[in-house]
């Protein structure tokens, strides 16, 4: 059987009944998380500006819009939810593979609503997306060399939320390879070697076009229409597509139902690019432990991957999405009480007290952390602080919090975050309903589950 068959007749036979407690346990919290994502972020800037565009072009449908009271077609909901959940950068993380969630729970939540899935059936959906993508991000990651001149995120991520749609629709083995033909059609192209030039775009890595163009492909489907069914095999398949110079096709399919890449993924507690999260972590570790602010501090010394110096200590950014990728910023705020944790806030970039503070921030490569960030996935970073007394205090991280071996953000932590995000626009008592709801998926409906979040 080739690739692509053996994969559709992968994905179409999976169920709910197979999947290990754990496995379900972690997908509604990934459900959760990315909820209270997009009804915070359905509120910033980016999406204040998206989401009424997509409003002059949809009469109304099934599918919540979340934070607001409007209601659009599957593949106009999914666009807006996918990118309101990405303007905090809160969203869920796999090192090296961005935000894999985001290319999956908004079109999979757009399309429960609108065939009436079970709690269960959206489950299995999800499951079934994050390991499709995540093994075929796996499958097709290029050498470092590659990645530098021709990288995206979304151009492979779609299969994510293609995999989830179809599962949601039931379709057959055949049909989900037309929708895998299909998808590429869709799929923004690799654009993230340009992603950091100024300004940056709101798009970010435009998860919500991701999930439109899923959906769009599995409607095609639906309405009749064929497509490649080989789009995974051979020297012209979709890897070579999406920039890739290798391609290790054994990896979709290993330790199937074995190894579960959704258990992989982490979650976020500060709302900046992941890869800044070890130089977070350890500058809370040297506060937790001995108590200084910022106007006791010298200066900062950060060492990190060499990549992360280059990319993230740029020009004093000019939006929230470019704060995102600014050291220096994140770790100013850290100091003023005015933590990412929270969400990034306009007001903030503006604060001269902040700006004072990053000034004495500086950045250089620490000694064997690129071999260490490519081959293993860790965010190596030591964070070096000098007291206005002299006095040095030092502490080096790995692995961020909220990571697989990491320090813990778990169930308590992602229920928190949730209430936190949620709480100001829906309100305190629909964020606790929607949170016991989403908690419980697999006894509910989906269109029940949502209930609690419907504006007016």
């Amino acid at each position: 059987m080739l690739l692509t068959q053996d994969v559709a007749h992968t994905v179409a036979s999976l169920t709910y009944d197979e999947l290990p407690a754990a496995v379900v346990d972690k997908a509604k919290l990934l459900v959760l998380d990315h909820v209270g994502c997009m009804i915070a972020g359905s509120t910033s800037r980016g999406a204040r500006q998206l989401t009424p565009y997509l409003a002059r072009t949809d009469s109304g449908g099934p599918s919540t819009v979340f934070g607001t009271s409007l209601s659009f077609h599957p593949a106009n909901a999914a666009h807006a939810n996918g990118h309101s959940a990405s303007m905090l950068s809160l969203d869920d993380s796999y090192v090296l593979f961005g935000h894999p969630g985001n290319s999956i729970i908004p079109a999979a939540l757009a399309v429960a609503e609108e065939v009436d899935s079970s709690g269960k059936a959206l489950i299995a959906a999800i499951v079934g997306g994050y390991e499709m993508s995540l093994r075929l991000g796996t499958a097709m990651r290029p050498t470092e060399d590659r990645n530098r001149h021709v990288s995206g995120l979304a151009t492979w991520q779609i299969f994510g939320a293609c995999t989830a749609a179809s599962l949601l629709h039931r379709f057959s083995a055949e049909q989900i390879a037309d929708a895998y033909g299909l998808a590429p059609m869709h799929a923004p192209l690799p654009f993230g070697a340009k992603f950091y030039s100024r300004p940056i775009c709101f798009l970010k890595n435009n998860y919500g076009w991701a999930n439109k163009g899923a959906i769009t492909a599995v409607d095609l489907v639906r309405e009749g229409f064929h497509a490649n069914r080989t789009i995974f095999d051979g020297a012209d398949g979709f890897w070579v597509m999406a920039g890739s110079d290798r391609f290790e096709p054994q990896n979709m399919l290993d330790q199937w139902g074995e190894r579960y890449f959704i258990l992989e993924t982490g979650f976020k507690p500060y709302g900046v690019c992941r890869w800044i999260h070890t130089t977070i972590d350890c500058l809370r570790a040297l506060q937790k432990s001995h108590r200084f602010g910022h106007a006791d501090i010298r200066g900062i010394h950060v060492e990190t991957v060499r990549e992360f110096v280059r990319d993230f200590n740029g020009p004093w950014p000019q939006s929230t999405i470019e704060a995102v990728f600014h050291i220096p910023y994140a770790l100013a705020l850290e100091l003023h009480d005015k933590s990412s944790a929270t969400g990034l806030r306009e007001d903030d970039l503006t604060d001269e007290g902040v700006k004072v503070s990053a000034a004495r921030i500086s950045l250089s490569t620490l000694a064997g952390a690129d071999e260490v960030f490519y081959a293993e996935r860790l965010l190596p970073a030591r964070v070096s602080v000098t007291l206005q007394n002299g006095k040095t205090l030092s502490a080096q991280a790995e692995i961020p919090t909220g990571a697989p071996g990491g320090p813990a953000f778990g169930q308590a932590e992602v229920e928190a975050k949730f209430l936190m995000l949620a709480s100001p626009v829906i309100g305190a008592v629909n964020a606790a309903r929607l949170k016991e709801a989403l908690l419980e998926l697999e006894r509910l409906s989906v269109r029940d589950a949502l209930r609690p979040c419907a504006m007016t």
